[in-house]
């Protein structure tokens, strides 16, 4: 009791390949970054030329001027301990003056 015309039939499924993923390392991730910074209006174009999108290109401008090379070797935030000392205690000359 199939008759419907609307019926999906499946006869053939074919497999599109969408490439794969590009990994930039990140010494390809700098240069292109400078070359963005090269020129006034450089982003868009930069973006085209290599093939990304202008947003990831922004992002990647934006980490490259928030990054310190100072910090590459650190292993993270530290903290420094404090050292609390007892207060030395009024001496005679402001006792007398009422300070």
């Amino acid at each position: 009791m199939d008759g419907h015309k609307d019926s999906a039939v499946l006869s053939r499924m074919d497999l599109v390949e969408t490439g794969r993923r590009r990994r930039w390392t990140r010494a390809e991730k700098l240069r292109i970054v400078e070359e963005s910074f090269s020129g006034p209006r450089l982003v868009s174009a930069t973006a085209r030329r290599y093939g990304i999108s202008r947003q990831l290109l922004l992002s990647w401008r934006k980490a490259w001027t928030c990054h310190d090379p100072a910090e590459e070797d650190s292993i993270g935030p530290t903290f420094v301990p404090a050292i609390v000392a007892a207060s030395t205690p009024p001496t005679t000359e402001a006792v007398e003056t009422g300070q």
